[in-house]
C-alpha cells in the first residue's frame, strides 16, 4: 500500500476525521483495517481446511492428521 501511495493518500484524507469526538482511531487506521481483514481471511481458510480434514478421510494426508482425526 505504501509503494503505490494508497496509504499516504488515505491517511491524508482521513486526518480531519480523527478529530471527530466519537470516532475511534482504529476505524480510520487503514493498516489496522487491512491487517484485521487479512487475519479474518486467514482464519476463514484455516477453518475451511479443518472442516475438509474432519469430513473427508482422504484429506488426512499426514500421519499426524491421521492420528488426530482418525477413528
Amino acid at each position: 500500500m505504501d509503494k503505490v501511495g494508497v496509504a499516504k493518500a488515505y491517511k491524508g484524507m482521513m486526518e480531519p476525521v480523527q478529530s471527530v469526538p466519537f470516532m475511534s482511531k482504529e476505524k480510520v487506521d487503514l493498516d489496522h483495517y487491512v491487517t484485521n481483514k487479512a487475519l479474518d481471511g486467514l482464519f476463514l481458510m484455516i477453518g475451511e481446511e479443518e472442516k475438509k480434514i474432519r469430513t473427508n478421510p482422504a484429506a488426512r494426508v499426514t500421519d499426524l492428521l491421521k492420528t488426530v482425526f482418525g477413528k
